[in-house]
């Protein structure tokens, strides 16, 4: 991965000192000679747009606000664009050819102005020392900062309610809720030139004239410090999606992952670049130089990997595929720049400025072509059935005949701050993390489409995956919270989502698409679960039913990439991929399973003598009612009890006893209840809730039915007898000046026995 840059030289003799992208591919410049003109890719020209008032200055810095933030602001004004200068004002603009509004803002140059990223606010920070929050049409809202040196650089934090700014080598982070204290970091040894916060990854990077670019997190706290640089950084700026960082400082680009390793170091003759800003779709860079121009970097040597196919970008409109198997290269040409591309299920889909391509591997001759009907792409995802293009305004989701199945909208749609951990598709149900609401999960079902019950969590969600599977009924979602604990959830129609708690401290999991296992990450543990679903019915067993590696010997800083066969792919920090095997028999185990073969599964877990193999086969056996199998499964994971109670139903002859003992067995309280009343069984389904110790639930069946009330209140008080206990149960004092013929209700009982 690098940058193919190239300087634009135009007849302007003045200097570049600001830019930003508009949504078209264009770039708004600001000159030193007070004039704002418009660059496009397309024609390659610059146009100029309007002069300011005051001849004497010049604008320092530009922010555009996006598209996605005007489309959640609609009734907040009609501004767009944002510039400050040189005499102390901030400029707002909502026609590239009209300065709207002027307003005083600062003593001295005003070095910083920044949208919110709800757009609902900005902020602008001077040479004064001062920090002020305007409203969207430019009223004042407050004076935040008040300092008595300079402010070079700010930035806001992804919800709006914290920002970062720089005082000489000290970084500050505030929060605009009062009574809150800001956290002081003295960062670097030198002066702060650049400070940004990550909107997607939470993460803080800073640059100063000691040379050194540093990460931090939200609380202040060291993430990373590069190594000393030959020059001061001068600027640097976050990917939308947070994976990747680009840094400069003299004749350099450095291109870093999210942890700030560098991928790939890039030298440019321009001098100093003093200003970074990525474009919408996020393949290009814009720069202004130290020699006053204007500089275009496009990301290249971009490569994609799946089975035994490779993909690489190898310049703005060309792609080289090859099949490592065949030993086979073919070489793609596109008539606009390559801006996104995927793999998957046997399929390469390529996205360019206006159009995207879907082949069939390894078929690359005749692709079919859907023309975009929103232009700035963020994201592709693939399943087995459909794919979804993720844009600015818009999801859509299609077959591979390129049929548009359904386009899915949410309240507060902000696409292009959808990450890729936030978003999941399976062949029937599409998940989408809020953009505003970090505890709220939108899921829709693809086709038709139908928008399910909102799950709604405790805490906020940082990773959301579908379990994809071919069975429509099986509906279950993976999420992990800030609290880095997994839950599994049971996604229903009409009822609220159910849910599981599977596991604690993980940051990284993925499903397999065959077994419909689950990895995730536990520290330097890697955790892989043979059947998580078995948590909906035996928490005992799926902790049993795991299998778990030790990567210590590799380091502690991984994500999982993919989880495919029987190998789970991780990479590090670095970008270095490790490869762990799971059990290979687990795929043979549920293929089995899924035939019934049970048998050929009991003879693959006694030649394998792996317990985490017979806890699956347990469960599956109980849930298939072979109780012979069940049987020799608990005996093998020490599960006496269970093998005895299963000994215990084989000499049940009551057939409805018999299934609600097996539904109790499985976990399935409530069910083994309703199968007894279903038989008219209320005295059995009464002294079921008894043996299990459901006491309000057995005296609710018996004022219900107007049956057995005595009983239920003689079993009662004897259990508090024998306990040495004080009756606290509200619903058992109504009851406590009940007088009960001992004799009689054990004659009852007996009578009941027999005659059942």
């Amino acid at each position: 991965m690098r940058f193919k840059s190239t300087i634009i030289k135009d007849s302007e003799d003045h200097f570049v000192v600001c830019i930003g992208w508009t949504g078209n591919d264009e770039i708004i410049i600001g000159r030193n000679d007070s004039t704002l003109s418009k660059w496009s890719q397309t024609s390659k020209e610059s146009i100029k747009l309007c002069d300011f008032s005051d001849e004497s200055s010049y604008p320092i810095d530009l922010h555009i606000l996006s598209s996605t933030q005007r489309l959640t602001n609609k009734n907040a004004g009609i501004e767009q664009i944002l510039i400050t200068s040189s005499n102390g004002k901030l400029h707002l603009m909502s026609k590239t050819s009209k300065i709207d509004k002027t307003v005083d803002a600062h003593e001295g140059n005003v070095t910083v102005g920044k949208w919110s990223p709800d757009g609902s606010t900005l902020l602008t920070a001077g040479e004064d020392g001062s920090i002020k929050i305007w409203s969207r049409i430019g009223m004042l809202r407050t004076k935040l900062v008040v300092n008595a040196e300079p402010i070079l650089s700010a930035d806001w934090n992804s919800d709006s309610s914290k920002i970062v700014y720089t005082q000489h080598d000290t970084l500050c982070i505030k929060s605009l809720k009062a009574n809150i204290k800001t956290i002081r970091i003295r960062g670097h040894s030198d002066l702060i030139l650049k400070v940004s916060w990550c909107r997607a990854n939470d993460l803080i990077v800073s640059g100063g004239e000691d040379c050194y670019y540093k990460i931090w997190d939200s609380y202040g706290n060291s993430v990373f410090v590069s190594e000393k640089l030959t020059h001061p950084v001068t600027s640097h700026c976050w990917k939308s999606d947070g994976n990747l960082l680009v840094v400069s400082f003299y004749n350099t680009i450095l291109i870093c992952n999210q942890y700030g390793v560098v991928l790939s170091t890039n030298y440019v003759d321009c001098g100093s670049i003093c200003t970074l800003c990525w474009s919408p779709d996020s393949t290009q860079v814009a720069a202004v130089c130290a020699n006053g121009r204007l500089m275009v970097s496009t990301l290249v040597e971009r490569s994609i990997s799946r089975r035994n196919f490779h993909c690489l970008i190898t310049s703005r409109k060309t792609m080289a595929v090859k099949d490592v198997l065949n030993e086979t290269k073919e070489n793609l040409d596109f008539p606009e720049r390559i801006v996104h591309v995927a793999m998957e299920y046997n399929h390469l889909i390529v996205t360019t400025c206006t159009q995207c391509f879907v082949y069939q591997m390894p078929n690359l001759n005749t692709p079919q072509i859907i023309n975009l009907k929103d232009t700035n792409v963020f994201m592709i995802i693939l399943t087995e059935k459909y794919f979804a293009i993720l844009s600015i305004s818009r999801v859509d989701i299609y077959t591979f005949d390129c049929k548009l199945v359904s386009s899915p909208k949410w309240p507060s749609m902000q696409c292009d701050a959808v990450q890729r951990n936030h978003v999941s598709i399976s062949d029937h149900i599409l998940a989408v993390r809020d953009q505003l609401n970090d505890k709220m999960i939108h899921v829709f079902e693809i086709a038709p489409l139908i928008a399910l019950p909102t799950i709604k969590h405790e805490f906020a969600v940082t990773d959301v995956q579908l379990m994809t599977t071919k069975f429509q009924d099986k509906r279950y979602l993976a999420l992990i919270d800030s609290n880095m604990n997994i839950f599994i959830v049971h996604i229903g129609h009409k009822d609220c989502a159910k849910t599981y708690k599977l596991g604690s401290m993980f940051h990284s999991m993925c499903w397999n698409n065959q077994t419909e296992s689950l990895a995730a990450l536990q520290y330097t543990n890697l955790i892989v679960w043979y059947d998580p679903l078995l948590l909906l019915n035996d928490q005992i067993l799926v902790r049993k039913s795991l299998e778990k590696s030790d990567l210590s010997l590799y380091g502690n800083k991984f994500n999982i990439e993919l989880y495919e066969d029987n190998m789970v792919s991780l990479i590090n920090t670095d970008g270095v991929k490790i490869f762990i095997q799971v059990s290979p028999y687990l795929e043979a185990m549920k293929n089995y399973i899924g035939a019934s073969k049970w048998m050929e599964c009991r003879i693959v877990c006694r030649e394998m003598k792996n317990e985490a193999m017979w806890a699956l086969l347990a469960g599956s056996a109980v849930l298939a009612k072979q109780l012979d199998t069940a049987e020799e499964c608990f005996l093998a994971i020490g599960q006496i009890e269970r093998a005895t109670y299963i000994q215990h139903i084989k000499t049940i002859s009551d057939r409805t006893v018999q299934e609600s003992s097996l539904a109790l067995l499985s976990g399935k309280t409530s069910e083994a209840e309703s199968i007894l009343l279903r038989n008219g069984s209320t005295f059995k389904a009464i002294m079921f809730n008894i043996h299990i110790h459901n006491w309000s639930r057995a005296l609710e069946l018996a004022v219900k039915h107007k049956k057995y009330l005595n009983m239920v209140i003689y079993k009662r008080r004897n259990y508090l007898e024998f306990y040495k206990k004080e009756e606290t149960n509200e619903k058992f004092l109504k009851y406590s000046n009940v007088e009960i013929d001992n004799d009689e209700i054990l004659k009852e009982i007996e009578e009941e026995n027999q005659r059942l």
